[in-house]
Formats: structure tokens, C-alpha cells, sequence
């Protein structure tokens, strides 16, 4: 019989998830994570290991005010109730740590931008915000 395992990080956060009949002690050394046996529900992207065993990730309480933004450069979209610790990939591509609970963004070009919020023991979230042409 067939049996789940999750490899986590010391974070929490699951790797990747295994099925096989058992993990032995030697490959827990060998990948340089820890193993847990989980349910079959268990995947990835909605659950992380707390305390040896796996626990669903919750959702941020993210809020976005004033959007749609005008795209004149100075207009704010504001994103609050980030948790700390909580890394944000701006739509160039850079990545933050968000350790005062917001963040606002402008932009002088209309279009979607999308944020995407990553961090145990969250799901993983997007919040996309349109500026519209300034008229």
C-alpha cells in the first residue's frame, strides 16, 4: 500500500510530495529536508508541516483601495493587511519582504499589473490592479 510523504523545509514549507510504500531515515540526510507521512489530500499549494504534521494554509486578508488607478504616475492603488514577512513579486519581477503591512504602487502607463504575495503559512495570492488612461 502506497503511502504520501511530504519533504519540507524549515520553514514549513513542502517541497515536493512522494508516494511510495515508506521513507527510510537515510534519505531524509540525503535531500537536506524532513519528511512527514501525510493524507492524500495534502498538496503543496494548500497546505504546510507545522509541529510534524501538515496544516492547511490560510488566506491573506488582503485589501486594495483605490483601484482602478489613473495612470498619471502620482494616482496610488494601496494593498493593506500583508502580513509580516510576507514576500510580494512586483510585476517587474522584484521581490520585497513586506514587513510594515502594505504597499502602494503608481504607474504612468494604463494596463493590468499583476502582485503576487508568497509565504508559509499562507496560500499563495495575486491581486491584480488596472490603471486606466488618465484623460
Amino acid at each position: 500500500m502506497n503511502k504520501s510523504f511530504a519533504a519540507y523545509d524549515s520553514t514549513g514549507l513542502i517541497q515536493f510530495i512522494m508516494r511510495c510504500q515508506f521513507v527510510g531515515e537515510g534519505f531524509e540526510g540525503d535531500i537536506g529536508l524532513s519528511t512527514v507521512e501525510v493524507g492524500e489530500h495534502v498538496t503543496d499549494s494548500t497546505h504546510y508541516i507545522l509541529q510534524g504534521g501538515a496544516q492547511p494554509k490560510q488566506t491573506m486578508p488582503l485589501i486594495t483601495t483605490n483601484t482602478p488607478l489613473i495612470a498619471n504616475g502620482t494616482d496610488e492603488a494601496i494593498i493593506s493587511g500583508i502580513p509580516a514577512g510576507v514576500q510580494v513579486q512586483w510585476p517587474d519581477g522584484q521581490t520585497d519582504i513586506v514587513t510594515d503591512g502594505e504597499i502602494s504602487f503608481s504607474v504612468d502607463l494604463a494596463g493590468f499589473y499583476t502582485f503576487r504575495f508568497t509565504a508559509v503559512p499562507y496560500l499563495d495570492q495575486e491581486v491584480v490592479i488596472e490603471a486606466i488612461a488618465a484623460t
